[in-house]
C-alpha cells in the first residue's frame, strides 16, 4: 500500500521502470527504439521498436479511503520490411517476449503489488503502412493507495 506519494510520482516511477526493463532486457537486445506517447512518426522510427502507449483506466475505490489503480500501458511491437511474413513473425516473437520480460517479474522491482496481462494481440493494425508489421501486448500495473 502506498501512502502520501503524489499520483503523478508513482505513474512517472512506473513508467521509468517500464522503459528501464524493455531497454535492459537480454531477451530483447534486437529492439532499436523504445519509444513512449500516444504520437509516433513511423517513418524515422529505427525498427524493431516497441512504442508504449499509456491507456486509460478507472481507479476502483476501496474501504478506508483506499483506492486500486491500474495503471495500464499497451505494447506495439514495431517491424519495417518489405517482407509481409517474415515482418508479422517478427513482430508477433517480439511482443511475446516482451509479455515474457514483464510476466517474470510480477511485481516491477517492487513498485506495484501485481502486474496483470491484460490483452495480447498478435495481429494488431493501426495505420495503412503496407511495409510495417505491428503486434501488441497489454499490461496493467497494479497499485493500492491511501486517498
Amino acid at each position: 500500500m502506498i501512502s502520501g506519494k503524489p499520483l503523478k510520482d508513482i505513474f512517472r516511477d512506473v513508467r521509468e521502470e517500464v522503459k528501464r526493463k524493455l531497454k535492459e532486457s537480454t531477451d530483447l537486445a534486437d529492439i532499436k527504439s523504445v519509444v513512449f506517447g500516444e504520437r509516433i512518426k513511423i517513418g524515422n522510427l529505427q525498427t524493431p521498436a516497441i512504442w508504449i502507449v499509456p491507456e486509460s483506466y478507472t481507479p476502483e475505490l476501496r474501504g478506508g479511503h483506499t483506492a486500486s489503480h491500474d495503471i495500464t500501458f499497451s505494447f506495439v511491437v514495431l517491424v519495417k520490411t518489405p517482407q509481409p511474413q517474415e515482418g508479422l513473425e517478427k513482430a508477433q516473437d517480439l511482443a511475446m517476449t516482451v509479455y515474457d520480460v514483464f510476466t517474470s517479474d510480477r511485481t516491477l522491482s517492487g513498485l506495484v503489488s501485481d502486474v496483470r496481462p491484460t490483452n495480447v494481440d498478435p495481429a494488431y493494425e493501426m495505420g495503412n503502412s503496407t511495409q510495417v508489421y505491428w503486434s501488441a501486448v497489454q499490461f496493467a500495473f497494479r497499485l493500492q493507495r491511501r486517498e
